[in-house]
């Protein structure tokens, strides 16, 4: 070290008095040699001349240390001005004597201020030459977290380890001094790991670490604020070699954003094949997860950061960062239907909502607004098309599974369907349309765009379902006992799928046109068979009418109306508005086949008598099918009048029938000449002049009628064909 000059004030008072005994003072005196090796001048100056200059000569640290510090001590000494006792013609003396002591007191003063002064600069000489601490014990202050000092010996460590490398001479110095930076290495591994340690386990233990944290962070400000001196000092390699710069606040990003990673990646995942909703499970400790952390983070972690370093808003930006790389790896899994909604559903609603990011405790320091969106909107698209195509694996199966297990309750031979409100309920149409109003409402959660997807697909797989369904019922009925309670319960489930369709139609949609038509068709399909069944079971005794033991014999006809009575019970299980249609469609089938009986001119009542009971009797009947008809609740009504026209007609004396011929044309425009022919016939009228007058009135009576008669009913007597004149007796 080089000499050192002290300026001392030459009118220090009880300067030549030390307080350490055996130690140098500070007085102008010549101080003989010592252990300290102070040489001080005797020269004698005079108050003008300039202080007296003690010169320090070479010595050690610790005796400089000491030196200065007995100077510091004298310049502290409390000195006493005591003036003697005088009388009062010695006052101007003691006047003199004041003036003195407060030149001096200020001389004191003075001294003091540059004593302070240079003790301060002693201080950082002295703390600039101690020696760090061994490289254990350096290791020691690490292991026990007190990083701030142990950062302090690093350094001081690291520019004893320059300094020596500037002064290598040889080799074998400069190896020396490569195993002491080694050495340093190793230190600066073990004080990062410590703190990577505390940052990233700030999350899980807050309160307990939160010291430590704060020191870590402290270490990371003050190694960062020094590096710019550090690389003014050192040379590239040198920079290098001693590990600069060190780059903390690098580190301590990658610290935490690893840290928030981990806390995210170790989630667990249930096994799907444990757990159906896996999927929901994993996203609600995601979510618990991301708020309990953000939660710690503001109330615990950002007290140990300065404000600076806007803490939450890292965590914050990291954690929406880490979720987005989450999920985005999960969706890339084979993933079913159920999995890839709720992955949406959380993507879409939940992230943002009061359950995460907008959660009450995290407010106001997050703004939901600001965030931005979580994944691409690419990467939902992709996850919304994936929801698509899975439901079209699963619905096609679902219906499948729906189709086996009532095929599977319909060959029990004791099975009843179960009856709700008074009707055949089957739960095919129930289960259909509570999956489909399911899967859309799901979809139309997430947007109307998957929602019109979804719908689409569904009514697509409606149709095909419907089409197995029906060919798999038409199977089903050759083998059944009692068909007809299964051709009711499917009648009613094609009902409930329109009445289902109708609460969802869109307008021009070509694909609730296609299922709606598909519906109809099998309804009426259905409503054919089971006509058609009624219609050949009552076939044998239609045929027994108009013959000549029919005029007196009611057997066959009440035969007919007991079997259709008994195949019509099960229609009052069927919903309304379908059992009114195949109803009315079966009163008119039996009007008009009763009909036909008549127009077969099989037989011909010329007898007045007779032909009256004829008249009757097609009275009595066909207002028997109507009333059986009407208690079942045909709203075929326009059927009602023929009854009393066919009476009438045929019960009429000859100069009557013009009049009924025209009533009976009014009501019913779509009678032909072949079919007055034919009533003529049955009332006895076979040929003659009667015959063609009455048949030229017909044809007068069309000619006059230009404008065919509208009528709001269905052609009654279009589709009946009359059969040839015979030969047959007449009575």
């Amino acid at each position: 070290m080089s000499n050192m000059e002290l300026v001392l004030n030459d009118k220090l008072p009880g300067a030549m008095d030390s307080p350490v005994q055996g130690q140098a003072g500070c007085n102008t005196a010549d101080s003989q040699d010592g252990p300290n090796n102070v040489k001080q001048s005797s020269k004698k100056t005079s108050p003008e001349t300039s202080s007296p200059k003690v010169k320090v000569l070479d010595t050690s640290p610790k005796e400089q240390f000491g030196i200065l510090r007995n100077i510091y001590r004298l310049s502290k000494r409390k000195l006493s001005f005591s003036p003697s006792k005088s009388s009062d013609k010695d006052k101007p003396s003691v006047m003199s004597n004041e003036s003195t002591a407060n030149n001096s007191q200020m001389g004191i003063r003075e001294e003091e201020a540059m004593c302070i002064a240079v003790k301060d600069q002693d201080d950082k000489a002295t703390e600039n030459t101690i020696a760090p601490l061994s490289v254990m014990e350096i290791n020691q202050l690490i292991t026990n977290k007190l990083f701030l000092e142990a950062n302090e010996n690093i350094n001081k460590l690291e520019k004893e380890l320059l300094n020596e490398r500037k002064l290598a001479k040889d080799e074998e110095c400069h190896q020396k001094n490569m195993v002491k930076v080694r050495d340093l290495h190793l230190l600066l591994d073990a004080l990062v790991e410590q703190i990577t340690s505390i940052i990233a386990n700030s999350l899980t233990t807050p309160e307990e670490n939160s010291s430590h944290l704060r020191s870590a962070i402290n270490v990371i400000d003050m190694d960062e604020a020094a590096e710019k001196e550090w690389q003014e000092a050192m040379n590239p390699s040198d920079a290098e070699s001693f590990r600069r710069p060190r780059k903390w606040k690098e580190l301590w990003a990658e610290t935490v954003t690893k840290s928030v990673k981990e806390r995210i990646s170790n989630l667990p995942f249930v096994a799907k094949e444990q757990k159906a909703s896996w999927m929901a499970l994993h996203l609600l400790d995601l979510q618990q997860t991301i708020v309990e952390d953000l939660k710690t983070v503001k109330n615990f972690t950002q007290k140990s950061y300065p404000g600076s370093y806007n803490i939450f808003n890292v965590y914050l930006k990291y954690y929406h960062q880490t979720v987005s790389s989450h999920l985005e790896c999960i969706q890339q899994k084979q993933l079913e239907s159920n999995d890839l909604y709720a992955l949406l559903n959380w993507i879409i609603h939940t992230y943002k909502s009061g359950d995460v990011m907008n959660h009450p405790d995290l407010l106001p320091e997050v703004n939901v607004e600001e965030l931005g969106p979580l994944l691409d909107q690419g990467i939902i698209k992709n996850i919304m098309d994936k929801y698509t195509e899975a439901l079209k694996l699963k619905v096609p199966t679902w219906m499948i599974n729906t189709l086996k297990e009532d095929k599977s309750k319909w060959s029990e031979s004791a099975y009843e369907p179960e009856i709700m409100m008074g009707c055949y309920r089957s739960h095919v149409a129930s289960d259909i349309c509570e999956m489909i109003a399911s899967h859309l409402n799901e979809s139309g959660k997430i947007s109307k765009d998957l929602k019109k997807s979804v719908l689409c697909y569904c009514l697509e797989e409606l149709t095909n379902f419907i089409h197995c369904y029906q060919q798999d019922l038409k199977v089903r009925k050759q083998s059944a006992s009692n068909p007809l309670p299964l051709l009711v319960v499917s009648i009613n489930s094609y009902t409930a799928l329109e009445e289902f369709m109708k609460t969802l139609k869109q307008d021009n949609d070509a694909h609730f046109e296609k299922v709606e038509k598909t519906l109809k068709n099998s309804v009426q399909e259905l409503n054919k068979i089971l006509s058609d069944d009624l219609l050949l079971q009552a076939l044998p005794c239609f045929k027994k009418l108009m013959t000549r033991k029919w005029l007196t014999c009611s057997e066959d006809f009440n035969q007919l109306i007991r079997k259709t009575e008994i195949y019509c019970k099960d229609f009052k299980k069927m919903k309304q508005a379908n059992c009114q249609v195949l109803v009315s469609d079966l009163h008119y089938q039996f009007v008009k086949t009763y009909i036909i009986q008549m127009m077969k001119m099989n037989i011909s009542w010329k007898l007045p008598a007779r032909r009256v009971t004829a008249a009757n009797k097609i009275k009595e009947e066909l207002g028997r099918i109507s009333k059986m008809y009407q208690e079942f609740g045909t709203t075929a009504s326009w059927l009602f009048p023929v009854t009393q026209h066919l009476f009438e007609f045929i019960n009429a004396n000859d100069t009557d029938l013009e009049s009924k011929l025209i009533a009976l044309y009014k009501d019913y425009p779509d009678i032909g000449e072949e079919h007055i022919s034919a009533l003529l016939y049955f009332r006895g009228i076979s040929r003659g002049r009667k015959k063609s007058k009455l048949m030229k009135h017909f044809s007068q009576l069309e000619e006059t009628m230009k404008e065919p008669i509208k009528t709001s009913h269905p052609f009654l007597f279009a589709d009946i064909k009359t059969g040839p004149v015979t030969c047959l007796p007449s009575f």
